[in-house]
């Protein structure tokens, strides 16, 4: 059975993001994995995940969709754009650390997109990344 890394990949991401001074700047404190009640704006959520067997001949692997949310209250799509645009610059193309029991093969945004949310004020900005990942040790036979 494939460990699941899921977990390891969810905090990682989190940890990453929470570390960013230019997130910050953009966000503050508003970094949430569920979508808060009553909290301020802008702010980012760690949303739904998936995960799929996605191994080789030697290493056990998964292949993980994660979407992160970004919810603005700016007149316009500017704000949710710009944060867009610092979650990709700190997560594309660069590694997790993922523990002692997992390896980040690679990590890639593979869509974004910003929507009207249905209150006719909120702007929904929808970031997905997919990231694949080894388990540490290889097979044994």
């Amino acid at each position: 059975m494939t460990p699941d890394a899921s977990l390891a990949v969810q905090q990682a991401v989190y940890a990453v993001l929470v570390a960013d001074a230019g997130l910050a700047a953009l966000v503050g404190p508003r970094l949430h994995d569920r979508r808060p009640e009553g909290s301020g704006f802008p702010h980012v959520v760690v949303g739904e995940a998936s995960c799929f067997p996605d191994g080789s001949a030697t290493r056990s692997g998964q292949a993980h969709v994660l979407t992160l949310h970004v919810w603005s209250r700016y007149r316009g799509q500017a704000e949710a754009k710009r944060i867009l645009g610092a979650l990709s610059a700190v997560l594309h193309r660069q590694s997790l650390d993922l523990g002692a029991d997992f390896d980040c093969v690679a990590l890639r945004v593979t869509y974004g997109a910003v929507l009207d949310d249905g209150d006719g004020v909120t702007s929904h900005g929808v970031l997905r990344l997919s990231v694949l990942t080894e388990a540490a040790t290889p097979y044994t036979l």
